[in-house]
């Protein structure tokens, strides 16, 4: 399976730019008052329901594009692909704000940062979402936070990049964030049907340094999306560990395990908010002492294990 993005920012020579068709912004350099370069920013253009970002800058003679696959519009869930990034960059000439060079940018252009994004059939639960709370592989690291009780984002903030993952309810997204654009599409029905008990999964390739290592091919539009390898799967593998098993509280050896076991169950196997509540009491006066307390809690999860969790592996196999 090839990969699939919802935005991607490309990058080109600023020959490609043919024509400006309405009035682009100037952006100067402060010091000597000289043309920097001109951008479009669809966000100040209301008429344009999604995102659509065109720079030129003069200095280096290139030109950024960034958008999203609502470019697509009627074609929207097809997402952008390698079957449809002529038919984006087609659909950018057709708004009349400019006109590119298509053929040009599809040969030399390169991929500077992507959305790459897999739609399952999926309905995200409360069961679900307690699931991939209790199963992050490494609490410490990855910072996870629900939005609207729609989805969830897992972060990690590297020294130079970040790591995420976003799963959310796709359907009641777009309900909610992107009524606009899907009221101005004639096959509106068919478009939301089509992501009616869908679910998001969604990792953000920051620069192209990512894309190389993630995706192990080089940035060129081809490279790109000639690419079959499973980022989002790969990501997935990252954050939680498949093998983390349920509780089971009978196979406690002694009163302290007994106790940290049921501690753990109230937190239903969550060792991040055992850990939250145990720095809000002020229960250890050291972080030696709580770090020592938490590698015990995190031994007796491990040692009462009772049976692998299987929504999270039945998730990983969608992917």
């Amino acid at each position: 399976m090839f990969i699939k993005c919802d935005t991607i920012k490309l990058r080109c020579n600023y020959k490609y730019l043919k024509a400006m068709k309405i009035h682009f912004n100037i952006q100067y350099n402060s010091k000597n008052n000289k043309e920097l370069g001109r951008y479009f920013n669809s966000k100040y253009h209301p008429e344009i329901p999604f995102n659509l970002y065109i720079a030129t800058n003069n200095y280096h003679q290139s030109m950024e594009i960034e958008f999203s696959s609502k470019i697509l519009k009627e074609d929207y869930q097809k997402l952008i692909n390698r079957d449809t990034i002529r038919q984006c960059l087609e659909n950018i000439n057709k708004l009349g704000i400019c006109t590119i060079d298509v053929n040009g940018i599809l040969k030399n252009a390169w991929i500077i940062s992507a959305d790459v994004t897999e739609d399952v059939d999926l309905k995200l639960t409360d069961e679900i979402l307690n699931a991939l709370n209790q199963n992050v592989g490494n609490y410490r690291r990855f910072k996870w936070q629900h939005y609207e009780g729609k989805g969830i984002t897992f972060t990690k903030d590297t020294k130079y990049n970040k790591e995420e993952i976003k799963i959310y309810n796709k359907y009641e997204e777009l309900l909610k964030h992107s009524r606009k654009f899907v009221d101005t599409l004639s096959n509106r029905n068919k478009v939301m049907d089509y992501f009616y008990g869908k679910t998001r999964f969604e990792i953000t390739l920051q620069n192209e340094t990512q894309i190389k290592e993630r995706l192990g091919v080089g940035t060129s539009i081809k490279d790109f999306f000639n690419a079959t390898s499973s980022a989002v799967r790969e990501q997935f593998d990252r954050v939680f560990d498949v093998s983390k098993k349920d509780l089971d509280t009978s196979k406690c050896k002694g009163y302290d395990e007994w106790c940290m076991a049921y501690i753990l169950e109230h937190f239903n196997g969550d060792l991040k908010q055992v850990e939250q509540s145990l720095r809000s009491s002020n229960t250890y006066n050291s972080r030696n002492g709580l770090a020592e307390r938490m590698k015990k809690f995190k031994a007796v999860k491990q040692s009462i294990n009772k049976k692998e969790n299987g929504i999270i592996r039945q998730i990983r196999n969608m992917l």
